[in-house]
C-alpha cells in the first residue's frame, strides 16, 4: 500500500509507492520514436484505440454518439492508473474535515509519540488516473490536430470540475511527461492526474506568499497599483502585475494572443523553460472559457521548442505542468489569489550535485535569449 512519509526537519512529504516499480517501461526497449504507422506498437499499446481491454475500465471519455464505454469510438479517454502512486479507497481510514482543512487533520497522524526524528507513515489516500489524449499512437502535442489538442484540455477541465465536487481533495495536479528523458514510460501521448487530500508544501508556500502581495514587494510591478486594483474591485495578484510588466518590457515574450501570453520566466530554471498565462485574472483552470485559443497556443509553443532546439538524437522530451488554485475551501482568505498557468519544461539539463545539494539551478541559457529564439522560429517550415 502506498504511504505518505514526512520529514519533521524539513516538512517535506514523499510518496512511497513500491507498486509503481511494476509499470511498463516501453521506452527502455525503444531505439527511436515509434509513430502511429507502427502496426506492432498499435497492437500492444494499451492506449491505442481497439486495445481498451488492456486498461482498467474507463472513468469517462469523449465519445461519438452510440459508442459504448471501454470500446472504440473515443477521442479522449480517462482510466484509473494501473500502477497508482496513491489509492482511492483505504479501509477503516476516516475522511473528515475540521476548521483547518482536511489534511491538517490527516497530517496529525504523522506525529510519532516516541521518535520525533522519524514521523510515522500514513496511508497513501488519493486518486491517480491517466488521461489518454488521443486514440492515435503519437508522442508530442505538436503532432495533434486542432480538435485533438482542444479535446485534451477540455478533458483536463472536465476532470477538475468533477473532482472538485467530490469534496475530499485539496489539491489536484495534472501533468504530462513526453519522452523517456521527461519520465514517460509509454510513448503514446497521455497525461496524468493525481488528487491529494492536502496542499503540497511547495504550493502552499507560493499560495501564502501570493496572498501577502503587494506587501512582500512594495516597489515591484508599479504598472498596476494597489489603488487601481481597489477601484476595480480586483484582488491583488502578483502574477497579474508581473504580466503587465513583462508585456511592457517585451524582453521575454514569445507569443501573444488576445487572451493569453507565452513567456520565458525571468527566473528560468532550465533552458527554454516557458509559461503560458491568461491575461485576465483567473484563479482556476476550471474558469477558462477560451480553451481553443489556449490549446492551439500550447501546440504552437511546443512546435517552437521543437524547432529551436536542434542537435538532439531523439525528439524533444518535455514536461507539462498545469498550475491551478488548490481546492481547499477552509482557506477562504486565500481564494482567488492564485493565477493559473501552464509550465512547459524541456528536458535539456539534468540536476546534478550542486542542484541536489543546494536546491539552486544553473541555467546556461538566459530567458531573454531563449525567448528571442522561440519567438523568431518559422513555424511554416
Amino acid at each position: 500500500m502506498p504511504e505518505y512519509r514526512q520529514d519533521p526537519l524539513t516538512d517535506r512529504i514523499v510518496i512511497v509507492a513500491e507498486e509503481r516499480a511494476s509499470r511498463p517501461h516501453q521506452f527502455d526497449i525503444e531505439n527511436s520514436y515509434v509513430s502511429d504507422d507502427s502496426e506492432t506498437y498499435r497492437k500492444f499499446c494499451p492506449f491505442c484505440e481497439g486495445n481498451e481491454n488492456l486498461t482498467p475500465n474507463e472513468i469517462t471519455a469523449f465519445r461519438v454518439a452510440g459508442s459504448l464505454p471501454d470500446s472504440s469510438g473515443w477521442s479522449v479517454r480517462v482510466v484509473p492508473n494501473k500502477f497508482p502512486a496513491v489509492i482511492h479507497n483505504i479501509p477503516d481510514f476516516p475522511v473528515s474535515f475540521n476548521e483547518y482543512g482536511w489534511f491538517s487533520n490527516y497530517s496529525n497522524k504523522f506525529y510519532h509519540p516516541e521518535n520525533k526524528l522519524f514521523n510515522q507513515p500514513v496511508p497513501g489516500f488519493g486518486h491517480h488516473e491517466v488521461i489518454v489524449d488521443t486514440p492515435r499512437h503519437i508522442l508530442s502535442i505538436s503532432e495533434m490536430s486542432d480538435n485533438e489538442v482542444v479535446d485534451m484540455f477540455r478533458m483536463y477541465q472536465n476532470r477538475l470540475q468533477s473532482l472538485r465536487q467530490e469534496k475530499c481533495w485539496e489539491y489536484v495536479q495534472i501533468f504530462k511527461n513526453v519522452g523517456a528523458a521527461a519520465g514517460a514510460s509509454i510513448s503514446h501521448s497521455h497525461s496524468q492526474l493525481l488528487a491529494m487530500p492536502f496542499v503540497p508544501r511547495k504550493i502552499l508556500l507560493i499560495w501564502d506568499t501570493a496572498a501577502s502581495y503587494p506587501l512582500f514587494s512594495k516597489s515591484s510591478y508599479p504598472l498596476f497599483s494597489k489603488t487601481k486594483r481597489k477601484k476595480q474591485n480586483l484582488p491583488a495578484c502578483a502574477w497579474c502585475d508581473r504580466l503587465k510588466s513583462e508585456l511592457s518590457e517585451q524582453k521575454r515574450i514569445v507569443e501573444e494572443t488576445p487572451h493569453f501570453v507565452t513567456l520565458c520566466p525571468f527566473v528560468s530554471r532550465f533552458p527554454c523553460e516557458v509559461e503560458i498565462y491568461p491575461k485576465p485574472h483567473e484563479s482556476n483552470f476550471d474558469d477558462n472559457t477560451r480553451i481553443p485559443e489556449f490549446a492551439l497556443l500550447v501546440r504552437r509553443t511546443i512546435m517552437r521548442l521543437e524547432k529551436a532546439v536542434t542537435g538532439l538524437k531523439k525528439p524533444l522530451a518535455y514536461n507539462l505542468v498545469l498550475n491551478t488554485e488548490p481546492f481547499d475551501s477552509s482557506c477562504l482568505s486565500l481564494k482567488n489569489i492564485f493565477h493559473w498557468h501552464l509550465s512547459i519544461l524541456p528536458s535539456l539539463a539534468r540536476a546534478a550535485g550542486f542542484e541536489w545539494g543546494t536546491g539552486l539551478h544553473i541555467n546556461p541559457v538566459s530567458p531573454e535569449k531563449a525567448a528571442f529564439q522561440l519567438a523568431n522560429c518559422n513555424l511554416n517550415k
